[in-house]
C-alpha cells in the first residue's frame, strides 16, 4: 500500500513562487496545488478537502487575513500565513484571527517542510479515534470531530484555540504555566518573552464569553505562573 500523501493549498501571487515550493514538496512526498488569488484560493478550498493551506499576505485582490479571516468562518483547516516581513504586528494580528503558524518569506526549504510537518503533525494527533466529549458549562467539546457548542449552538475556534482548550477543560482547576501551552503547539524553540500564548488565551476567551453572555469568565488568570479553567460539574463520555 503506498503511503497516504498530504494535499496542501498555497494561495500566492507569485507564479515564480508557487512553482518553486511545488517542486519541492513533490520531493517530500506532498502534493500541492496553488491558487493565484484569494477569491480563486477561496474556491478551491471550498471545492476540494486539503490537510493545511499556506497562505501569503500580500495577494492580488485582498489582503492574505482577509482570506484567513473568510477560512476560519467556515472550518478550521490548519494555515500558515507567509509574510514578505518578520514583523512582529503582523505575526499577533494572524495568530488572532487564526493561523497556525507564521513565517517570514527568508525561510529555507527546510524550514518550510520543517514547519508543514509539525502542523500536520499535531493536526493528526489531535484526532481521536472515537468521539469523545468533554462538557462543563453549558460547554460540550467533541475532540474527534474539533467541535464546541455552547447549549446547541455551534462556536468556530481555530486549531491551536481548540488544543489550548481540550487540555484545559480534560484537567479543570489545574494551572497551566504559558510554557506548557506552548508546548501544545510549538515545536520549534520559543523563549521566555514569546507571547503568543496570550494572544490565543485572549481570542479564547473573548469567544467563550460572547458565547456565554459574559457572564462569568471560563478562563482565570494566575499572575506570574498563567491561566486555569474554572472547576465545575462536567463529564466525559465516549460515543461509540
Amino acid at each position: 500500500m503506498s503511503e497516504k500523501r498530504d494535499r496542501l493549498l498555497l494561495i500566492d501571487g507569485d507564479e515564480e513562487f508557487c512553482l518553486l515550493v511545488r517542486d519541492y514538496l513533490e520531493l517530500q512526498n506532498i502534493s500541492l496545488d496553488f491558487a493565484h488569488t484569494g477569491e480563486s484560493g477561496l474556491q478551491a478550498i471550498a471545492g476540494k478537502t486539503y490537510d493545511l493551506v499556506l497562505l501569503d499576505m500580500l495577494l492580488p485582490d485582498m489582503p492574505g487575513l482577509e482570506v484567513l479571516r473568510r477560512i476560519r468562518t467556515q472550518s478550521g483547516l490548519p494555515v500558515i500565513i507567509f509574510s514578505a516581513h518578520n514583523d512582529e504586528t503582523d505575526r499577533i494580528v494572524s495568530l488572532e484571527l487564526g493561523a497556525d503558524d507564521y513565517i517570514a518569506k527568508s525561510f529555507s526549504t527546510r524550514e518550510l517542510l520543517a514547519r508543514i510537518r509539525a502542523v500536520l503533525r499535531r493536526s493528526a494527533a489531535a484526532a481521536p479515534a472515537r468521539d469523545e466529549v468533554l462538557s462543563a458549562h453549558g460547554l460540550e467539546l467533541n475532540t474527534r470531530k474539533m467541535q464546541l457548542a455552547f447549549n446547541g449552538r455551534p462556536i468556530d475556534l481555530t486549531f491551536v484555540e481548540f488544543q489550548i482548550l481540550q487540555a484545559m477543560m480534560r484537567e479543570p482547576g489545574r494551572v497551566f504555566s504559558r510554557e506548557t501551552l506552548l508546548n501544545l503547539f510549538a515545536d520549534k524553540e520559543w523563549n521566555k518573552y514569546d507571547r503568543s500564548v496570550d494572544v490565543h488565551i485572549s481570542s479564547l476567551r473573548k469567544k467563550l464569553a460572547d458565547a456565554v453572555d459574559g457572564s462569568f469568565s471560563l478562563i482565570r488568570t494566575v499572575r506570574s505562573i498563567g491561566y486555569v479553567f474554572v472547576r465545575a460539574i462536567g463529564s466525559v463520555r465516549f460515543i461509540v
